[in-house]
């Protein structure tokens, strides 16, 4: 009697499930629509666009997403994703499923604090779509009340409440979700070595989640040769070549050793990277000085998506805005006059397909002519324009920086890090903190420069109540050779009312003060 009120009560809830489907196949629309309606969901809304889904989520929540592997198209699913969990559009407990015909795709797939995602090849079986269900049904009963307080970014509640429910008998896909929960809730809170103890036994195991939640928290411990040595195993590497393709070059780069950087961007396969790690194969070549590798890369991949007008035209545009950064680095009559070519080229198309970015470079060639006044003018127009691009947002402090107003130069920089902080640990996260890494170290080129600036953002978030953001910006002002007891102190504040119990900078306070 018991296991049939059991059923009916997963029948009932998967009847009120909202269901979208996201896939430009109309084919695969239907067999999926049919299978759950075979398994009790009528609540189905299928998207061939995702424009169409994006308009319907700005009034609509879905509690399951089906989307297609797209990962090749310019705007792919998997940045959506990234992208409306940064903007705040999806409830944590919205589960995203992507179907696919190659298993490594999951690779592409960040990982997300709180959304659970999974992946089914195709083609897919009823067995399949029915236990997804099932499992995100009872997954979000058991812990409602643990999602509550995460919707309400009441952090310390749901964890206090997951606690509570560690000694419950689950089946094994809960005590993943439950074990999930628990780190990613101590890594809000900045409990590190707590997270560190639950996942060390499981990473023991070889649970690869588990595994690469350790990494995660030794990378916020600065513990850089763990990272390496984890990026470095060749199971993690064969596993995700994605996720070890845009750590490894960060990594490089926070510990200065660039050409790793340069090998990595070479050796992956062209055809295999996404729109974003595309880009950042070209920032990290262009900051690396690579001209001829660049150029290189610039053909491939013009020579493999030749039928693609809308990549070629992005591939452009890139090239375009590298052109210029050039210009911009290292002002030349020869590298203005090629930007300025570059761009009556691309003009046309950018202007219909991105007229911000057009404004940006317009306004980037009139500097580079001598024109200051109204290139003032113009960019200050242009940032008025609200934008969550951090990487438009540091373009515009590199501007602002070439005109001599520091003050709007260091607003954006400010900005640009908010931004970057909130961002998902994914391939556009180290892309734009690259990104905000090389313009800083344009703008601030000296230490003692560069340590005024992180006391100053400091400052700002410490007057904010951003106490655990502070606690790493004030650790960057002491590195980078402040000798301030007020700035000691400050830390060591910042560190107690943020609740964080242990992290990489109050030792390095206290070192930094010996």
């Amino acid at each position: 009697m018991h296991s049939f009120i059991y059923e009916e009560s997963i029948k009932l809830q998967l009847h009120n499930l909202n269901i979208a489907i996201i896939d430009k196949s109309k084919t695969n629309i239907e067999l999926l629509t049919t299978t759950l309606q075979s398994l009790g969901a009528f609540n189905i809304i299928a998207f061939s666009h995702t424009q169409q889904f994006l308009n319907e989520i700005e009034t609509q929540q879905f509690d399951v997403l089906f989307l297609d592997h797209n990962i090749e198209q310019l705007h792919n699913h998997y940045d959506m994703i990234s992208d409306l969990i940064f903007a705040d559009k999806l409830l944590p407990t919205t589960r995203l499923i992507y179907l696919t015909f190659k298993e490594t795709s999951f690779d592409y797939t960040c990982e997300y604090p709180f959304h659970s995602t999974q992946m089914i090849t195709r083609p897919f079986n009823t067995a399949q779509i029915s236990e997804q269900l099932k499992q995100h049904v009872l997954q979000i009963s058991e812990f409602k009340t643990a999602y509550q307080f995460i919707s309400q970014k009441h952090y310390k509640r749901a964890l206090l409440h997951l606690k509570d429910l560690r000694k419950r008998n689950y089946p094994n896909y809960l005590k993943k979700a439950r074990n999930q929960l628990l780190v990613n809730l101590l890594q809000q809170l900045g409990q590190y070595n707590i997270a560190k103890k639950l996942l060390i036994p499981l990473a023991d195991r070889h649970i690869h989640w588990a595994c690469w939640s350790l990494f995660h928290i030794n990378y916020e411990l600065k513990e850089l040769d763990k990272c390496k040595q984890f990026l470095a195993t060749p199971l993690i590497q064969k596993v995700y070549p994605v996720r070890v393709f845009y750590w490894q070059i960060y990594l490089s780069w926070q510990t200065n050793k660039r050409h790793i950087a340069t090998e990595q961007v070479l050796a992956f396969e062209l055809e295999k990277m996404s729109p974003m790690m595309f880009r950042l194969g070209i920032i990290t070549l262009h900051a690396n000085q690579e001209v001829e590798a660049l150029d290189n890369l610039f053909n491939r991949i013009h020579s493999i998506r030749n039928e693609n007008i809308a990549y070629q035209n992005f591939t452009n545009y890139l090239k375009t805005k590298m052109l210029f950064l050039s210009a911009l680095f290292e002002p030349s009559k020869e590298h203005t006059l090629n930007a300025k070519q570059s761009l009556i080229n691309v003009q046309k198309s950018m202007q219909m397909d991105n007229p911000d970015e057009f404004s940006t470079l317009m306004i980037s060639l009139m500097i580079l002519e001598g024109n200051h006044g109204p290139a003032k003018e113009k960019l200050i127009q242009l940032a008025e324009k609200s934008s969550d691009d951090p990487i438009q947002v540091i373009f515009l402090a590199f501007l602002y920086h070439h005109l001599g107003e520091h003050q709007d130069a260091f607003e954006c920089i400010y900005t640009a890090h908010q931004l970057i902080n909130r961002q998902l640990k994914n391939c556009q996260h180290v892309l734009a903190g690259l990104m905000h890494k090389i313009v800083f170290e344009k703008i601030y080129a000296t230490n003692k420069a560069r340590a005024q600036a992180y006391e100053k953002i400091g400052r700002r978030l410490y007057t904010s109540a951003e106490y655990k953001n502070a606690v790493k910006i004030y650790g960057h002002a002491l590195n980078a050779g402040i000798q301030s007891n007020e700035i000691q102190s400050r830390l060591d504040e910042c560190v107690h009312l943020s609740g964080i119990t242990d992290h990489y900078y109050q030792t390095q306070m206290h070192r930094v003060s010996a």
